[in-house]
């Protein structure tokens, strides 16, 4: 059973807004990503997690780390380490 929200919280949860601000549609990000317009649409409402490299290719095409996507999810990220710098 998913979490339910009230149609202002869904518009506003960080996924869809990471999107609206890069001025891309759904359809924008199924053809970059290969993830199905369905499928963001649940993601974007708090309704599934998302596999892990639909994950890294949302990360890539919105431009924010993981640990950013992971926390736009409202997952606990405390504790979790930054990537060290590379050499």
């Amino acid at each position: 059973m998913g979490i339910k929200r009230s149609k202002d919280e869904i518009e506003k949860l960080p996924i869809r807004v990471f999107r609206e601000d890069l001025g891309l549609t759904r359809f924008d990000v199924r053809v970059q990503t290969g993830i199905t317009e369905r499928t963001l649409a649940d993601i974007e409402a708090g309704r599934s997690i998302p596999k892990v490299e639909n994950l890294i290719s949302l990360s890539r095409a919105y431009k924010k780390s993981l640990k950013e996507m992971l926390a736009a999810m409202g997952l606990d990220i405390t504790d979790i380490p930054d990537d060290y710098p590379k050499k």
